[in-house]
């Protein structure tokens, strides 16, 4: 006891010392030190985010028919619905710490499996599942981490650093083009494992728990000392929230067992409803397809330069966009940022169509100029938004008390739809032949109206003030039905 309270006093006198620096200082350092936490609690997204572009590298290495390698490049996505599934109540029940830690489990072995040489087709497609999982276990922990506990002493810069978990992913992505172009595949299976390893040992040593969480489960001592080693300025939850979690164990059990009641509040399921179909057309038009595929399609298109080299090139283009994004961000929100990415995605897949559907390929310099103008063009607005801005606003959509569950749904059925887009690629090129990156471009063009017409804009504004805007938005339309509108407000204040 005489021990933990040295410690408190060691902690609070660092605390002191840290806010008794000059301003600019006091802010310089203190920005450095939100950077390194979102780099550590992003770390465990890096191997999952490998998986992205492993099939572009590994496809032409192994000898399959069109029907195995569509399984072998989607597969991954089967898993990637138990992975989000399976994170949410780890991030609920276990902390968001925990769920961070879980997620290089399956994925350190995952890549193992796919490291083996030689291996049979099954023993890779294991692989593939269980790197898939972590893919699942990865997209929620991070982004409701950041929100909670990173940036919630500067809700301005909040979009920048939540979309780090999706820049994380993408550089792994990235980083797989760049191995797969110095070494065999399965050495770069070798090297994600050892990714997934590090990033174990990195979040178990360097963060605390979340306080909101630790308060949500009556470890009030543990969450005010979680809070000053974060140095979170302001109060985490309502002091009548935190008193009664003391005194009132009853009032907390009643409080978990409403979490699906919950779910029914409009303050959850509008944000489900929004979130869901924001992601079904993400990768309705292709989002995810062309880094699965790159190599293999830059070939079908008849680009002479190396492929290897140019899917190298799109990557850099797609992770440079994602960081050009983060700094926009500060300035910009994400709904703003979406319209231009939309756009801009759309074009790059009309032009290509139309492009491939006219010229007859005479002149291979017209066609390597066009279609990796394309090719980089899309890469770029795909990473400007329209593929990092729908995973990084689930961790700011949904209250606190069941960002895990809500999340965890979302990114379920944007796995969902991953699959089925990265699946049906292959057959939609041979039905449609170049008409099907047309479908795509119209298919973004539909996502930049819904963009416009029903994604909220979140910027500068708290968690709660969002969850707020949702629950006044139906108390605006009117309760229909005497003291029902009160009596759901009521249960809202009480969970929030």
């Amino acid at each position: 006891m005489e021990s933990n309270e040295k410690t408190n006093l060691i902690s609070s006198h660092v605390y002191t010392n840290y806010s008794s620096k000059p301003h600019h200082l006091h802010y310089t350092s203190a920005i450095s030190r939100v950077l390194w936490l979102a780099l550590v609690v992003t770390m465990p997204c890096l191997a999952p985010g490998m998986s992205f572009g492993y099939s572009a590298i590994v496809l032409d290495q192994l000898q399959l028919t069109v029907d195995e390698q569509s399984w072998f490049a989607s597969l991954p996505s089967t898993m990637m619905p138990i992975g989000c599934l399976l994170s949410g109540p780890l991030i609920d029940k276990l902390g968001r710490k925990t769920a961070l830690m879980v997620t290089n489990l399956p994925s350190c072995l995952g890549w193992l499996l796919l490291s083996r040489q030689p291996a049979s087709l099954y023993l890779l497609y294991a692989g593939q599942l269980l790197v898939g999982m972590s893919v699942g276990l990865s997209t929620t922990p991070a982004t409701v981490y950041a929100a909670e506990c990173i940036t919630v002493n500067y809700t301005g810069l909040r979009g920048c650093f939540t979309i780090m978990t999706s820049i994380m992913l993408n550089f792994g992505m990235f980083l797989t083009y760049l191995l797969g172009t110095l070494m065999p595949a399965y050495v770069v299976a070798y090297v994600a494992a050892f990714v997934s390893f590090a990033a174990f040992i990195f979040i178990g040593l360097l963060i605390p728990e979340s306080p909101p969480w630790l308060f949500g489960q009556g470890r009030r001592g543990d969450a005010e000392f979680s809070q000053r080693v974060l140095r979170i300025a302001q109060p985490i939850l309502q002091t009548s929230r935190a008193m009664s979690l003391d005194g009132d164990t009853a009032a907390m059990v009643r409080v978990r067992s409403r979490i699906v009641d919950r779910l029914a509040e409009p303050d959850v399921y509008k944000p489900m409803v929004i979130m869901t179909t924001f992601l079904f057309f993400q990768q309705a038009c292709g989002s995810f397809v062309l880094t699965a595929y790159m190599i293999q399609l830059l070939g079908g298109l008849g680009v002479t330069v190396d492929n290897y080299l140019v899917t190298l090139l799109a990557g850099f283009t797609n992770l440079a966009a994602m960081v050009v994004l983060s700094v926009l961000l500060t300035r910009s929100g994400f709904k703003q940022l979406s319209y231009v990415s939309c756009a801009g995605y759309a074009a790059s897949m009309v032009l290509l169509a139309v492009f491939l559907q006219c010229y007859d390929g005479g002149d291979a310099f017209v066609t390597n100029v066009v279609v990796i103008g394309c090719v980089l063009l899309n890469m770029a607005m795909n990473g400007l938004g329209l593929r990092p801005i729908p995973y990084a606003m689930l961790g700011e959509v949904f209250p606190t008390d069941v960002a895990g569950v809500a999340g965890s749904i979302v990114a379920c059925m944007s796995s969902v739809f991953n699959f089925v887009a990265i699946k049906s690629y292959p057959y939609l090129r041979i039905c449609l032949g170049p008409g099907v990156f047309a479908v795509y471009g119209a298919l973004a063009l539909l996502t930049l109206v819904f963009v416009v017409v029903i994604v909220p804009d979140t910027r500068g504004k708290t968690i709660k003030q969002i969850s707020d805007e949702f629950l006044r938005k139906k108390s605006d339309s009117g309760c229909g039905g005497g003291g029902y509108c009160s009596k759901r407000s009521s249960i809202a204040d009480e969970v929030i």
